[in-house]
């Protein structure tokens, strides 16, 4: 199926998703290739709504995460840089450079970042009001700077890879939701102190090698799969602090760790996205829950590689936000381009699950 796949999208598939097969899977892109490739990748519009976004001091639109300025996140400094990485740009291009050196020469609440200074410092990166250190930190890596950056730099990618293996560490002291939440003026808010592990954490590990090896590995899924056994209600949970209810980042409790099971054959794109994470960390075959979407994911997939279920497939689902996105085809207007793009994915989740 796997090969099958590729010759599919090899044929059929956006420049992006070519360029990204022979790059990452088939480890045979040269680099007459890649430069054909990129420049018909440059002429789509999104990306040259993001590229003329770019400010001279290298800073993607108006915004860093959730506000935005028009172009559906596009011109968004956090949508823009992993978008463009995505579709397949390089850490050397010029426009990812002048973006992450921009990253490094902002103070963590430059004004840029629109996010205000808190009263007193904290130092465990939990609350949201400094959160940023983790929205920044997980495009640096996802654009391939892990060990890149310079020495000494206010910027600690190491501290944040480690703090987010500590988070899905932490889930292992407790037992039931009872013992990490508390109620707030009727909503839902983690107590006071507990550290949970959210999306941010987890494209930090998908994306870096410093936390691998086999115990790491092996605390993640265990993790994991203490955290399929909660409840998945669906409430948000908070934080609760000094009289504000703070976003908790799409944490992983009262919330499905694949967004929804498509063993319903019933998915949005989050689905893809996230089990390409958990594929990227190496722990599908280790995770019931998880092996089980897996494997369910194949037998969906038909000889003729029709997909025999349901994506979500309005207007949203094509966009990209800061916490989703999977589409590298320019629309989704015919079935084909949808198809090219969850077979990506698909594609994607195989290749890094190491089941074969």
């Amino acid at each position: 199926m796997k090969n099958k796949i590729i010759e599919f999208l090899l044929d059929n598939a956006n420049p992006s998703i070519v360029l990204r097969i022979k790059k990452e899977i088939l480890n045979n892109l040269t680099q007459d290739e890649e430069s054909m490739l990129i420049n018909k990748i440059m002429s789509e519009k999104i990306v040259q709504l993001i590229i003329q976004s770019q400010k001279t001091d290298g800073w993607f639109g108006g915004a860093f995460h959730g506000n935005y300025v028009g172009g559906k996140y596009y011109d968004n400094m956090e949508v823009g840089l992993r978008y463009l990485v995505e579709k397949g740009f390089s850490q050397e291009n010029e426009y990812i450079l002048k973006a992450v050196n921009c990253l490094l020469q902002k103070e963590p609440f430059d004004s840029a970042y629109r996010v205000k200074e808190p009263k007193t410092h904290d130092t465990d990166y939990s609350y949201t009001d400094i959160g940023l250190y983790l929205y920044r930190s997980s495009i640096i890596l996802r654009a391939g700077y892990e060990y890149l950056l310079p020495e000494g730099h206010f910027i600690d990618l190491k501290h944040d890879v480690d703090f987010s293996l500590a988070n899905f560490a932490n889930v292992l002291n407790y037992e039931k939701s009872e013992d990490v939440v508390e109620t707030h003026r009727k909503k839902a808010c983690f107590k006071q102190g507990v550290l949970w592990p959210c999306m941010y954490h987890l494209r930090m590990l998908a994306h870096s090698q410093s936390w691998r090896n086999e115990q790491n590995r092996g605390l993640l899924a265990e993790s994991v799969n203490r955290l399929s056994t909660f409840s998945q209600s669906g409430v948000d949970v908070y934080t609760y602090k000094r009289g504000q209810f703070i976003s908790s980042c799409w944490s992983f409790l009262f919330r499905s760790i694949t967004d929804g099971s498509i063993q319903g054959e019933i998915v949005s794109p989050s689905w893809f996205d996230l089990m390409e994470l958990y594929a990227r960390c190496g722990i599908i075959k280790h995770v019931p829950a998880l092996e089980n979407e897996y494997k369910t994911m194949l037998t969906l997939v038909g000889d003729d590689l029709y997909l025999d279920f349901k994506c979500i497939t309005h207007k949203n689902a094509f966009y990209w936000w800061p916490y989703g996105g999977i589409a590298l085809e320019t629309d989704w207007r015919t079935k084909l381009r949808v198809q090219c793009d969850l077979l990506f994915r698909i594609l994607l989740i195989m290749h890094y699950s190491n089941f074969a």
